[in-house]
């Protein structure tokens, strides 16, 4: 049995009660975002939070036309939005930032039909603009949108950011194998402004797949 099956069969060891959400996804990638939504879910109920920041945005694939990329991207936010949610127990809020107001509009159907609505809060907006207006205090603060914007909601999320709380990204594994470029670049110096940052304890994975840190000052 190879590592991916093994994985894929720990996973499904439980039944997973948002798997419709990601019905119309390519296997592999229902996979992933399974193994993510279930380490972010471990993570809400490890750290007891009950108030979570989660920053969606990424960029969708090149190789899929807009109106599959659109529903691919909502399919994804929503699914981590309602891991998240049903994590809480009986109460508990993710506040979810999407710049497309489309994709925000389908987090909150999603929530809504889930009945999560209570649960979620939705902003739609360029993410360091409706960052920098919150309020927090956050138990968890969810990075997930697009790498170069990382840094300029860097401060903020420190901010927004109880003490002893936490700070995950959920798509920094790509780093591992990215060539020098902006982006790339970009999560680069965020992390090792992280890795440097006294007020934080940082943990990357030797393959960035499981960037964690927690606020200890």
């Amino acid at each position: 049995m190879s590592a991916e099956e093994f994985a894929r069969e720990l996973l499904e060891a439980q039944a997973d009660r948002f798997a419709s959400v990601l019905a119309a996804a390519p296997a592999e990638t229902r996979l992933a975002a399974a193994s993510s939504a279930r380490r972010l879910a471990t993570l809400v109920r490890a750290t007891r939070a009950s108030y979570v920041l989660l920053v969606e945005g990424e960029p969708p694939p090149d190789n899929l036309d807009a109106s599959a990329a659109l529903e691919l991207a909502t399919s994804l936010a929503a699914y981590r939005t309602l891991h998240i949610a049903g994590a809480f127990g009986h109460t508990g809020q993710v506040e979810v930032v999407e710049r497309n107001p489309k994709v925000a509009a389908g987090i909150r159907a999603a929530a809504e039909r889930h009945a999560f609505d209570e649960h979620v809060r939705v902003h739609s907006g360029k993410p360091p603009a409706v960052v920098h207006a919150l309020n927090g205090p956050y138990d968890l603060a969810v990075l997930g949108g697009r790498w170069r914007e990382y840094e300029r909601m860097e401060e903020d999320v420190t901010r927004l950011l109880r003490i002893g709380g936490a700070l995950t990204v959920v798509n920094a594994a790509p780093l591992a194998a990215a060539p020098e470029g902006a982006e790339a670049d970009a999560l680069r110096r965020f992390l090792a402004r992280l890795a440097a940052d006294e007020r934080y304890l940082l943990s990357t994975g030797l393959e960035f797949g499981a960037v964690v840190a927690a606020r200890v000052r």
